[in-house]
């Protein structure tokens, strides 16, 4: 197991952590613990909306581009995250309540 997916593993096994999903430059989902129609629902409609976002940001500022996306409602925290290698997002699917630490 390499260091990405044991970092992976380490997520998921957060508590309050519904799911998580790895998606490659193409859009399809590469690891997710979620169920295979959820997972898709979330990829497809969570691609367009960092697209838009990452769109918005050039509009802003071309020398700046959007890393991490936080979404806060009332029934989930979503937090969608670019990193370093733009080819590869990540999405975590939390619990409203929790805040999670990474040391």
């Amino acid at each position: 197991m390499n260091e990405a997916e044991k970092t992976i593993k380490r997520i998921q096994a957060q508590k309050g952590v519904e799911g998580v999903i790895v998606v490659n430059a193409e859009g399809i989902p590469i690891e997710s613990n979620l169920d295979h129609q959820r997972t898709l629902h979330y990829t497809y409609n969570f691609q367009q909306l960092l697209a838009r976002t990452q769109r918005v940001m050039k509009d802003l500022d071309p020398q700046n581009e959007a890393s991490l996306l936080d979404i806060q409602t009332e029934k989930n925290n979503i937090l969608i995250s670019t990193g370093k290698e733009k080819y590869i997002y990540v999405m975590l699917i939390l619990q409203p309540s929790i805040h999670l630490v990474f040391i």
